[in-house]
């Protein structure tokens, strides 16, 4: 039913929520796990700033790959970088390459006032995917 399954996932705290879940999947259906991570870059007129180095973003996505592999499961990561308003459709694009059956993503709150007037990443990726779409809730404030 779920041969692939694209897991996004955005920090630590995401990743402990979502990877034990995705290994269960991968057991009960004999997926293949692409984690996907996105480096965030925020692109202002007079410089980009990032979120994390380069290496500290592959360091973390080949992490939670290795997580999936160590419980049994076949995995790989593929690391990029992003603008923050082309999340979902980085994740979407990466999900349609990889011919993903499931993607399961970390749920957020509305963090600005643009997700709040036009939608947060997981709705735009529910309006916006082919296949189904599992999303983890979000912890407690």
């Amino acid at each position: 039913m779920f041969g692939k399954i694209l897991l996004a996932v955005g920090d630590s705290e995401d990743a402990g929520e979502t990877v034990p879940v995705v290994a269960g999947l991968a057991h009960a259906f004999g997926s293949t796990v692409l984690v996907i991570h996105m480096r965030e870059r925020i692109v202002t007129p007079v410089a980009v700033l990032e979120q994390e180095t380069i290496p500290e973003s592959f360091r973390f996505g080949e992490a939670i790959a290795r997580q999936l592999v160590e419980a049994g499961v076949k995995a790989s990561s593929d690391i990029d970088s992003h603008r923050p308003d082309q999340l979902a459709q980085f994740i979407l694009a990466k999900a349609a390459e990889f011919q993903a059956d499931l993607i399961v993503i970390g749920s957020h709150r509305s963090h600005n006032l643009r997700e709040r007037i036009f939608g947060d990443v997981a709705k735009t990726i529910a309006h916006g995917t082919e296949c189904p779409l599992l999303l983890m809730p979000s912890p407690p404030e």
